[in-house]
C-alpha cells in the first residue's frame, strides 16, 4: 500500500511540477511528507481535485491522518460541497494530536466555515481555536480573524454572567429606628427593610441581527433578557424569616429595533429606536412598558468622542394603573483616549419620572467618571470607576407627608480587573469589587453596601 502511494504521489507531484513549469528528477521518489508537500503546491496552484485525490492517498496510508482532512477541508470547500468539507474539518480537529494541530485545524474549520457564509459556526470554531493559542501573536490572529467573521454575521450575541457575594442584597437600610429629618418617629424597620447578606446572580444576555446594511445606514432587530437571582444567607433568613429568595428576583425581556445612519463629518452617526418589553419583580409581572430612543455621536478629535443620549418611557403597571408611570431619561458621555493608550471616560445622567403615585414622582441625576489603564500590571488589566447621584422627591408620603419631600445622594466608587491571560476559548475572568452609601432625610433609604463580582468577559 505504502508503495502504491509513493508512486501516486510521484505521479501527481509530475502533474503539478508541469503544470508549474517544474521538471521533476527522473527516477525519484517520495515519502509521505512529501505527498503532504505536494497536496500543499496543489491547494496553492487552484488545483482542487488533485489536492482532493492526494488527500484520499493519504487517508489510505493513515484513516486518522488530521493533515488529510484539512486538505479535503480545503478542497471540498473549493469543489462546492459543503457538507463533506463540514465533515473533513470537523475529523482533522478530531485527530490532531497536539495543541498546535489542533490550533490549525480549528483555524480551517473556520476558514471552511467563512467561506460557506457561515459566519456563527467560523466564530465558534475561532472560539475552539482559541483554547489552543499558545502564543501572543496566535491570540492576535484569532481575534483579527474573529472580527472579521462578527463583521459578516448579521446575528451578534452579548451574554454577561456574574455571581456577587454582597451585604445588601435587597438594597435595605443599616437602622433599626426610623428617622425623618432628623427626628424619631418611634417606628421600625422589619426585617425585610434591613441591609440582607446573600450572593447575587445576574444572566444578561443581548441579541442583535442585521436586517439591512449599506455604508451609510443599518437596521438591526434587537432583543434582551436580564434576569437577578437572589440566594440569601443563614444570617439574613434569621433577620427576616418571613421573606424567600424569590421575593429579590427579578427578570426583565425587550425586544426591538435601531437605525443607526452617519450623518455629517466622518466619524458621527445618528441612532433612533424603539422597544417593547416586560418586567417582573419577586416573581410577579410588574409593568409593560415601551420607548423610543435616540442617540447622536460625534467624533470631536481623532481622541475623543461625545455621545448625547435621549430615551421616552411609558410604564403601564400590572397592578393597579395607579403605578403607571412616565419616564425621560437624558444622557451625554465624553470618552478620550490618551497618547500612552489609557482611556477615561466622564458622564452625566438625569432622569424625571412622573405618576399618579406621589413616591413614585422624583428627578434624579448621576455623574459617572471611568478610567481604563492602557497598559496591563502584570497580568492584570485595571478599570476604576466613581458614581456620584442625587434624587429628589418634591412630594413623599409615608404614614404622612414628610416635610420639604425626600433628598438621597450617593457616593459609589468601584476597581474592575480584567485577567486576560488566563482565558479559555477567548472568555476571561473578571473581579470588580464596588462600595458605597446612599444617605436621605428619611433615613429607611439610607444604605451602605460592598459587593464582590466575580464575572467572564469576552477578550475579542
Amino acid at each position: 500500500m505504502k508503495r502504491a502511494l509513493l508512486a501516486a504521489a510521484l505521479a501527481l507531484w509530475a502533474s503539478v511540477a508541469v503544470s508549474q513549469d517544474v521538471k521533476p528528477l527522473a527516477g525519484a521518489t517520495f515519502n509521505l511528507d512529501q505527498a503532504r508537500s505536494v497536496a500543499r503546491a496543489a491547494l496553492h496552484a487552484g488545483d482542487f481535485e488533485l489536492a482532493r485525490q492526494i488527500a484520499m492517498g493519504l487517508l489510505q496510508a493513515d484513516t486518522e491522518d488530521p493533515f488529510a482532512y484539512a486538505v479535503l477541508a480545503a478542497a471540498h470547500s473549493r469543489l462546492n460541497d459543503p457538507k463533506l468539507a463540514r465533515a473533513a474539518a470537523r475529523l482533522s480537529y478530531r485527530y490532531s494530536d497536539s495543541s498546535a494541530e489542533k490550533f490549525g485545524a480549528a483555524r480551517t474549520a473556520a476558514s471552511v466555515a467563512a467561506a460557506q457564509d457561515r459566519p456563527t459556526q467560523s466564530q465558534a470554531w475561532l472560539r475552539i481555536a482559541a483554547t489552543h493559542a499558545d502564543t501572543p501573536q496566535q491570540d492576535k490572529l484569532v481575534a483579527r480573524e474573529y472580527a472579521r467573521a462578527r463583521a459578516a454575521n448579521p446575528l451578534r450575541f452579548d451574554i454577561n454572567f456574574s455571581i456577587a457575594p454582597s451585604d445588601n442584597v435587597n438594597s435595605g437600610t443599616d437602622n433599626v429606628l426610623e428617622v425623618i429629618n432628623g427626628v424619631p418617629t418611634l417606628g421600625f424597620f422589619r426585617g425585610s427593610s434591613r441591609a440582607l447578606s446573600g450572593t447575587v446572580a445576574v444572566f444578561d444576555a443581548r441579541l442583535r441581527y442585521r436586517l439591512r446594511s449599506n455604508q451609510a445606514s443599518r437596521t438591526d432587530a434587537t432583543a434582551r433578557f436580564y434576569t437577578r437571582r437572589v440566594d440569601l444567607s443563614g444570617e439574613a433568613k434569621a433577620i427576616a424569616p418571613d421573606v424567600s429568595n424569590s421575593d429579590f428576583g427579578s427578570t426583565y425581556t425587550e425586544l426591538g429595533l435601531q437605525h443607526r445612519f452617519k450623518l455629517g463629518a466622518p466619524g458621527n452617526a445618528m441612532g433612533v429606536g424603539a422597544a417593547l418589553g416586560a418586567s417582573w419583580v419577586g416573581g410577579e409581572r410588574s409593568y409593560d412598558f415601551a420607548k423610543a430612543n435616540i442617540r447622536r455621536d460625534i467624533r470631536l478629535t481623532g481622541r475623543s468622542r461625545l455621545s448625547l443620549t435621549g430615551v421616552a418611557e411609558r410604564r403601564l403597571s400590572t397592578i393597579t394603573s395607579l403605578l403607571d408611570a412616565s419616564v425621560v431619561t437624558l444622557g451625554a458621555n465624553f470618552g478620550h483616549k490618551l497618547t500612552g493608550g489609557d482611556r477615561f471616560n466622564i458622564g452625566l445622567t438625569v432622569q424625571n419620572v412622573t405618576g399618579d403615585n406621589i413616591n413614585a414622582d422624583y428627578q434624579t441625576a448621576s455623574l459617572q467618571a471611568r478610567y481604563t489603564f492602557g497598559k496591563p500590571v502584570g497580568p492584570v488589566q485595571i478599570t476604576t470607576g466613581l458614581t456620584v447621584g442625587y434624587t429628589d422627591y418634591n412630594v413623599y408620603t409615608l404614614v404622612r407627608p414628610v416635610e420639604g419631600g425626600r433628598q438621597d445622594q450617593s457616593i459609589y466608587g468601584d476597581i474592575s480587573l480584567f485577567f486576560a491571560d488566563y482565558d479559555v476559548a477567548g472568555f476571561a475572568p473578571t473581579l470588580q469589587l464596588r462600595t458605597g452609601q446612599r444617605s436621605s432625610n428619611v433615613n429607611r433609604f439610607e444604605i451602605s453596601e460592598t459587593t464582590i463580582t466575580f464575572g467572564i468577559q469576552s477578550k475579542f
